[in-house]
């Protein structure tokens, strides 16, 4: 039987740190879009502009390197993309690495069975949408993950 590790954001609601959270409720939390097609990438881009500051990436590769340089607070991230690279390599380097622990991240796919979700989240990914995305269902799942601790956050 595999038993599967379920990665958690970690969040502490003290007083001081609630009435922090209140007065610095102007930063965007910042995404990370690991998306290869032109289309998705308009779709995330309609989505997410109004409350969310975002970049893009179309690899794996190319998110590591831009992991190394932004502060990301989600990562939503494509299974299938060019050059048969597996979104999941990503979620994995990500879990593996002390430095990123409280990055959110969804996977975006049009993979829709049981397996997938199940290897989604072995992989460490904290939740799963599959294609097409509806806007209300990401902006549901993100809002959840948008209570993160502002004092770790760089300005």
């Amino acid at each position: 039987m595999t038993s599967l590790k379920l990665h958690k954001i970690s969040t502490q609601n003290t007083k001081a740190k609630k009435s922090k959270k209140l007065v610095m409720a102007d930063k965007k939390p910042f995404v990370l879009v690991v998306e290869d097609d032109m289309n998705s990438q308009k779709l995330m881009k309609y989505y997410l502009q109004d409350s969310y500051d975002f970049d893009f990436s179309v690899s794996v590769t190319g998110a590591m390197e831009k992991l190394k340089s932004q502060h990301v607070d989600i990562i939503l991230l494509d299974l299938s993309l060019d050059n048969m690279e597996n979104g999941l390599d990503l979620a994995r380097y990500i879990r593996k690495k002390d430095k990123w622990p409280n990055i959110f991240i969804i996977a975006t796919t049009a993979h829709v069975h049981i397996t997938d979700q199940i290897n989604c989240i072995a992989a460490g990914c904290n939740d799963y949408l599959s294609k097409p995305i509806k806007r209300e269902m990401l902006l549901e799942k993100m809002i959840h993950t948008t209570v993160y601790n502002l004092d770790e956050r760089p300005d």
